[in-house]
């Protein structure tokens, strides 16, 4: 047995597999785009647990890469030949504060797990992402976005306080103000300066029902402009939308004929009430001009936070939860919206999406302040996300299509979201980063300068010789 399993299991109360004891799905992630046999994989019962075992890595040097529901497509959550840190056994509720209100919870709980904790208190995070079956650390480290970020920002922006373990492996507490360097690396932060073991979160008040209209737009042009204008007045909880494909026959498309498309543009706006006090259906519609009114839904609040379940249920049934996800989302500057998508999607094959989907979200550019969280300038923007499954054998042939997708909406100024299909050179890094390069990179060697944590991803340039880390404020354990 490999004598380094003895003496890292001496250290901490969680457990430690070897090789021989790991099931298929710790090689590889959500992606299923690259895989990686890590020496080690821990699950931590503490934060305890969390400092001592990048400690015990950086002393016989090692990697540590960090694991939470391992929903990311590229080199995350996988390590190779290092120590693999399977967050999701540290799934605690600390605390709830309605009074606040906030709750502390643990890195690796899930968010399903909270929303249905929280929901008896009629309490609820402001973004929730659409997928629940996530950690919060996962998608703090990510940003955390969702149907109601036009109004809230990032699950990063609600965020009051995180403890966090640093490459070296101090335990610090940080907020707004205290290690406040760490604090905003560490969301939307990529795990690459410090692993996030705790989180207070801001929640908000819900109300018991959610209503539910199903718009249907004919023209992109014509979505957008309600899109704004639902943004704008303030009046909706929740927006969320996307294309739709009505398969019209064949084309030549790169020197071969494949299936293509007339495009459509669903829009779901919701908004939640008390029962007994109803929407005005026609007020709040009021304004808006779509090419038809298909349905209105009523739901309990928690259901509709839970939405998606019975769609992930299907694409697990129907065997596409397992092909390769090369998910290529982006969040567009409102201007080039138009010509960005419209210039893809006539010829994209709507085979591709059997088991995904062609995903827009409207935003607004000043709802997060998470200066890592990259996006264009202006006031109004629109995600665009193409979540495709595509079969193994297919990847080679759809490979240079979502490359080529993904480099167009950079160029026309677009900032890719990063859990999705990257495969970037250092250039492309920097390009995204921008004027934020330099202060992450320094983050990166102030609080990992043997860059041990979560190798692979960011090609970040090698630490001065001379990079010391000034000793944090070490915080007594929490568990």
């Amino acid at each position: 047995m490999d004598r380094l399993y003895t003496l890292l299991q001496n250290r901490i109360e969680g457990v430690v597999s070897t090789p021989d004891q790991y099931h298929a799905g710790l090689l590889s992630n959500f992606g299923n785009l690259f895989h990686a046999t890590p020496r080690l994989v821990v699950s931590p019962l503490t934060a305890r647990d969390v400092a001592a075992t990048v400690t015990f890595a950086r002393e016989h040097g090692l990697t540590v890469s960090t694991r939470g529901a391992a929903h990311s497509q590229s080199r995350v959550a996988i390590s190779d030949g290092g120590i693999l840190l399977s967050m999701s056994s540290m799934r605690r509720i600390l605390s709830v504060d309605a009074s606040a209100p906030s709750v502390d919870v643990e890195a690796g709980v899930v968010w399903r797990d909270l929303v249905r904790h929280l929901a008896p208190r009629n309490l609820a995070p402001p973004v929730l992402t659409n997928n629940l079956s996530v950690t919060v650390g996962g998608t703090l480290a990510i940003a955390g976005i969702g149907v109601s970020s036009f109004k809230y920002g990032t699950q990063g922006d609600n965020v009051r306080e995180l403890e966090v373990v640093a490459g070296t492996g101090e335990r610090l507490v940080c907020d707004r103000k205290k290690h406040a360097d760490l604090f905003w690396g560490s969301l939307a932060g990529l795990g690459q300066a410090g692993i996030i073991t705790r989180a207070r979160l801001d929640l908000r008040a819900t109300k018991p029902m959610t209503r539910t209209y199903y718009l249907l737009y004919r023209d992109l042009r014509g979505f957008l402009h309600d899109a704004k204008l639902a943004m704008e007045r303030g009046r909706w909880d929740h927006l969320e939308s996307w294309a739709s494909p009505s398969p019209q026959g064949t084309k030549p498309v790169a020197g071969r004929r494949q299936v293509f498309a007339r495009w459509f543009y669903p829009f779901h706006l919701t908004v939640e009430f008390d029962p007994g006090h109803p929407p005005d259906d026609e007020e709040l519609l009021r304004g808006l001009d779509p090419f038809e009114r298909l349905y209105v839904d009523d739901l309990p609040t928690v259901d509709f936070f839970e939405r998606m379940i019975p769609v992930f249920d299907l694409w697990k049934q129907g065997g596409t939860w397992k092909h390769i996800h090369a998910w290529i989302e982006t969040v567009l500057p409102w201007e080039h919206a138009v010509d960005c998508i419209e210039s893809v999607l006539p010829d994209l094959p709507p085979s591709i999406l059997v088991g995904g989907h062609v995903l827009l979200w409207p935003a607004r550019g000043t709802t997060s302040k998470v200066p890592f969280f990259m996006r264009p300038p202006g006031e109004d923007l629109i995600g665009f996300g193409v979540l495709p499954a595509i079969p193994a054998r297919f990847w080679e042939r759809a490979r240079p299509m979502l490359e080529n997708l993904s480099r167009m909406t950079e160029l026309m100024g677009g900032k890719r979201y990063l859990s999705g299909y990257l495969d970037w050179t250092e250039d492309r890094w920097k390009n995204h980063f921008g004027d934020q390069w330099g202060p992450f990179t320094a983050l990166k060697h102030k609080y990992d300068p043997h860059s041990i944590l979560n190798p692979g991803f960011v090609p970040f340039p090698a630490a001065p010789a001379d990079v010391r880390r000034v000793p944090g404020e070490s915080v007594p354990a929490a568990d």
